[in-house]
């Protein structure tokens, strides 16, 4: 992704209209945080056994899953494939589905996985392979693990930044916008691909082989079993949109209009609707604020660190860090799509 100056600048205008009245975290909450987050790691790093099995069985169960949306779900779904409608409906149903899943896979995989490298962490050769497949997974979804952990690493390391690799305290809407029309992440009509480098290198190449093998399989199971209208639909028309305009909107709001402050930077999503629709689950980011606090846990830890974070913040600081339940999102966006376009200087 290409970070325009106008970002950057307008991002910088709208904190400084904020800063007055933001009720930045304390010295003595952040200790009281990272020791929270201090014990929490004691006990990953002491159970990497019982980490890495919940982690690949959680990573089996969401590709079976998926498999399953395409393959079984339309049988269950009753009259669904007696009409041309009755088809394009199911299409729809197993396509939300299938797209839900597939931004969890792709998240688990490229975030906690490539960029973090927590998603296994294993030591011996059996690790080691697992470790690889893992981290790999979201190649099978047009994610480039290389470019992302370069790019994640900047993003951590120079938050709110023009180093920032992944900077969205300011989206501008248009760049929103044209990534989520129908078959943006096949197409490249936009620059909004933090997953994904603009120019085709090796990595991204290897991606796109991949992600057209395993298109290719899913599509054959669907046409074989449902038909050709019901594959356009669910895989092609609504899966592969929907899980990109999941991730978009996520990572579009984790930041937005936050201080362009390390500490203080990132919105927590949390663990209701919106949170764990977007993220494509609990495995998907939606406690960002536990991450960016301490990035060193696992997804687990983070929903753990989660309600201590309620506990520790106060009703002003929950109001500004959590997303309101329900009209958190639309308000966010509105938001966003109203912003002055020139906010007064200094």
């Amino acid at each position: 992704m290409n970070l325009h100056p106008e970002d950057l600048r307008l991002a910088a205008a709208h904190a400084r209209l904020a800063s007055g009245d933001f009720p930045a975290l304390t010295d003595a909450q952040l200790e009281a945080i990272r020791g929270r987050a201090r014990d929490s790691l004691v006990w990953f790093r002491a159970h990497p056994v019982l980490h890495d099995t919940v982690n690949v069985l959680l990573l089996l169960a969401l590709f079976a899953a998926d498999l399953l949306s395409l393959t079984a779900l339309p049988f269950v779904l009753p009259g669904a494939l007696s009409t041309a409608g009755g088809i394009v409906l199911a299409g729809v149903v197993a396509g939300a589905v299938h797209g839900f899943l597939v931004c969890g896979i792709v998240t688990l995989s490229v975030h906690e996985g490539a960029a973090h490298d927590l998603l296994i962490v294993g030591r011996g050769r059996v690790g080691r392979g697992l470790r690889v497949l893992a981290n790999n997974a979201c190649r099978l979804f047009l994610a480039d693990p290389v470019h992302y952990a370069q790019a994640h690493a900047s993003h951590h390391r120079s938050l709110g930044t023009a180093d920032d690799g992944s900077f969205t305290h300011h989206v501008r809407l248009r760049r929103l916008l044209v990534s989520l029309l129908p078959l943006a992440p096949m197409l490249s009509h936009s620059d909004y691909f933090p997953w994904r480098p603009q120019e085709h290198t090796r990595s991204r190449r290897l991606s796109v082989l991949l992600t057209n093998g395993y298109l290719g399989l899913c599509a054959a199971l669907a046409t074989w079993l449902h038909g050709w209208l019901f594959t356009g639909v669910a895989l092609f028309l609504v899966g592969s949109w929907l899980s990109f305009v999941l991730d978009r909107v996520r990572e579009s709001t984790e930041h937005l209009f936050m201080p362009l402050d390390r500490a203080n930077g990132t919105r927590e999503l949390g663990l209701g609707l919106w949170g764990l629709l977007l993220g494509g689950g609990p495995w998907g980011q939606p406690c960002h604020l536990s991450h960016h606090l301490a990035p060193a846990l696992p997804w687990y830890q983070q929903l753990r660190l989660h309600f201590f974070l309620r506990r520790v913040l106060t009703p002003e600081q929950r109001r500004h860090f959590f997303l309101r339940p329900v009209i958190g999102l639309p308000v966010l966006l509105w938001r966003l799509a109203t912003a002055p376009r020139e906010p007064a200087r200094d």
